[in-house]
């Protein structure tokens, strides 16, 4: 019976080594590699907007530049993949009639605006690219983007005045649209 016990002693180890080296080889497999290629983008983006809907002059005085609209707060964002400037366009639709008051213009050679401290010049030059129009349009500002770092904000006062030198205006209401738009160049 010992000899009996010894065999099955002997099958049952060799029965846990068989086993355990099976076991210790699945440890040890390992599967194909599998990939997924990642892609991320990020639209850029140039946006404008102002803090008012509408400027407004109280009361024209004809033949003078005393004739200032209240100020507007204007915002430009960007977030650009590349491009040297990011540039501030003031422009009227149809320069013949920037403001009108029923059959009395004023023509955008006559509104003028600036931003900052630097002089005040009439809406009366062409488009910058694609934006703008001939004879209705003013370059308001240029921001230089540096390589590398493609976004920014700017906030600017952008004063808006009618320089009626040598010019009478008929009473009463005169309404017209700016049209401000920011292009990268």
């Amino acid at each position: 019976m010992h000899a009996l016990l010894k065999n099955a002693l002997l099958g049952t180890a060799a029965l846990v080594l068989v086993g355990s080296s099976t076991a210790m080889a699945q440890v040890n497999l390992t599967s194909n590699v599998a990939t997924v290629a990642l892609t991320a983008t990020k639209a850029a983006t140039l946006t404008v907007s102002t803090d008012v809907a509408s400027a407004t002059l109280a009361n024209i005085t004809d033949n003078s530049t005393a004739n200032q609209f209240t100020p507007v707060s204007l915002t430009t964002d960007w977030n650009l993949t590349a491009g040297s400037s990011v540039r501030m366009i003031g422009w009227f639709a149809t320069p013949a009639q920037a403001l009108v008051n029923g059959t009395d213009l004023i023509p955008s050679s006559k509104v003028e605006g600036r931003v900052g401290a630097t002089p005040f010049a009439a809406f009366s030059n062409g488009p910058v690219g694609t934006v703008g129009v001939a004879g209705g349009s003013l370059q308001l500002f240029s921001q230089a983007v540096a390589a590398g770092s493609y976004f920014g904000t700017r906030t600017d006062q952008l004063d808006l005045r009618l320089n009626l030198t040598g010019t009478t205006t008929m009473a009463g209401n005169y309404t017209g649209t700016l049209n401000l738009q920011a292009i990268v160049q």
